[in-house]
């Protein structure tokens, strides 16, 4: 039996993101052809991740690429592929923009989690420079600090 779907989460619902608004975007990308029977990419605008919590367009969230630390992003698009014979998601992309750098990057969903809810586990109090500004940029977009989070952050300012 498939777990119903999660109502559980709408109490760590953040207002700042997408989530809150009644705008989907489930119109498929210019350019591919309605009849691809192999699969078919919607841009949505806001995922489950496989632990069940949810991600929208303009989330605050730590993104990690192999090589880095987990690092600050802001979600600017969720593509979600979906297989033309049985309708299952395939794969589930975000596009996320860096603080602190100018780059953006295609993410599998799984490596995201939420800014504020995992800022402790996240969090790298060892480093310094750029990462500091980085989550600085990214607390102040998320607004709505944690008292934790904005303790972290005070205890550590450099």
């Amino acid at each position: 039996d498939p777990p119903p779907a999660s109502s559980s989460s709408s109490s760590l619902d953040s207002s700042h993101s997408e989530c809150s608004s009644t705008e989907t975007f489930d119109l498929p990308p210019p350019g591919d052809p309605p009849s691809s029977s192999s699969s078919s990419s919607l841009l949505v605008s806001k995922c489950s991740l496989p632990d069940g919590r949810t991600v929208c367009v303009g989330d605050i969230v730590w993104a990690k690429i192999y090589g880095f630390p987990w690092w600050p992003a802001r979600i600017l698009g969720i593509t979600v592929a979906r297989r033309g014979d049985t309708g299952l998601a395939v794969r589930q992309e975000a596009r996320v923009s860096w603080f602190g750098s100018p780059t953006t990057s295609f993410l599998p969903l799984g490596q995201l989690s939420p800014f504020l809810e995992s800022f402790q586990s996240r969090f790298d109090r060892k480093r310094k420079g750029p990462y500091r500004r980085a989550i600085a940029e990214a607390a102040s977009a998320a607004k709505q600090l944690t008292p934790e989070v904005r303790a972290l952050l005070t205890q550590f300012e450099t």
